[in-house]
């Protein structure tokens, strides 16, 4: 039971990670899910390329200032345009929307508002968008082998055709409308499928290394067009060339002019020689002001400290001779006492000798 189980897990799993789509013969294509958000992926990478590529060869082998603007223009709408279609939630549909938008893009260069806007060089442009759309096509009959795709290319280039591009900004029509009309004639049907988390991960670092690759190029070529945009402004013009008039005209003034610049120089020395000198002398009477103050000060502290200094040696005499008197009293309080005892001490030693000698004698006389 337990590998039945098994075997039915895998075999579910295996159905759900491709799509289904039912030809006109009505077999069956298995069309893989992130194989075609893989390939579209890549196809993103040459997209951005080829336009790159080919708007620099314009640019490198063009004389025209205009040319080269229209170039730096196409490269910069274009693949942006181009990432925002292939990098959509359904890789089906990013795939219907970028087959038309470079059909689209080869008829705006071909016979459309664009045709003449790289001159001599247009059939780089419409050679560029021809083979991206002819790629797209190759990469649709890989992933259908065998299979007739024929009425959704005729899908697409009439939509392409009844939908044009009418200027570089490449403002287009929603293609979902499209993409629901090609899968009822091819009868296509796509099942929604659960991504798992790695490939989720995946899509998101393919977007974030294109976005990171594309981004900086982006910058740069925005800050080329506004530049040439404001070199080639008329009014800016006049100004830079006014600015450049007074240039010239200050520059002839000073070069004709060494005596009035000896005159301004010695002007200007004998200002800042004034100026010094009022300098110094205030900072002089500063200076002694500021010593008068410091002796005030100092005559009024040394006064202070030798009153203080007076105050506590008169105080420190009066406490030393009220010690010293203390001091005498004591002592002679105490050698009053010494005496007095020694006195008393000395009376009853001869008492008591008396009464000894006394005692001697009456018993020696009994004896």
């Amino acid at each position: 039971m337990l590998i039945l189980l098994l075997v039915c897990q895998v075999s579910i799993a295996q159905k759900k990670k491709k799509k289904s789509s039912v030809g006109p013969t009505g077999e069956t294509i298995e069309i893989s899910t992130l194989e075609l958000r893989l390939t579209m992926d890549d196809f993103f990478n040459r997209f951005s390329r080829t336009i790159t590529e080919s708007a620099d060869s314009i640019i490198r082998l063009s004389k025209d200032y205009n040319i080269d603007n229209q170039a730096l223009f196409w490269k910069m709408n274009a693949i942006p345009v181009a990432q925002g279609a292939i990098y959509s939630k359904d890789p089906f549909a990013a795939f219907i929307d970028m087959a038309v938008f470079n059909y689209q893009m080869k008829i705006y260069y071909e016979k459309g508002n664009g045709k003449d806007l790289f001159g001599e060089f247009q059939d780089i442009a419409i050679g560029a968008s021809d083979a991206l759309y002819k790629d797209l096509m190759e990469i649709a009959r890989n992933l259908t082998p065998g299979r007739d795709i024929s009425e959704g290319i005729k899908l697409v280039e009439e939509f392409a055709e009844q939908n044009p591009i009418n200027s570089s900004y490449f403002i287009r029509r929603s293609t979902l409308p499209l993409m629901l009309s090609i899968q009822e004639v091819e009868k296509v049907s796509f099942k929604s499928l659960a991504e798992g988390m790695a490939q989720s991960l995946d899509e998101l670092s393919t977007r974030i290394n294109a976005y990171t690759e594309i981004l900086p190029k982006q910058v740069r070529w925005q800050a080329e067009y506004l530049l040439n945009n404001a070199l080639t402004n008329p009014e800016l013009t006049g100004r830079l060339d006014s600015l450049t008039y007074l240039l010239e005209r200050s520059v002839l003034v000073v070069e004709s002019s060494p005596e009035l610049i000896d005159q301004q120089r010695s002007t200007l020395m004998q200002e800042l020689r004034g100026e010094r000198i009022a300098v110094l002398q205030a900072i002089r009477q500063e200076r002694i002001a500021v010593l008068d103050e410091i002796r005030k000060e100092r005559t009024i502290v040394m006064q202070l400290l030798s009153d203080e200094i007076t105050l506590q040696r008169e105080a420190s005499f009066q406490e030393l001779n009220s010690l010293t008197g203390q001091s005498i009293d004591l002592s002679f309080n105490n050698l009053e006492n010494i005496v007095d005892t020694i006195f008393w001490r000395t009376v009853v030693l001869l008492f008591i000798f008396l009464v000894v000698l006394v005692i001697g004698i009456i018993i020696y006389k009994r004896t």
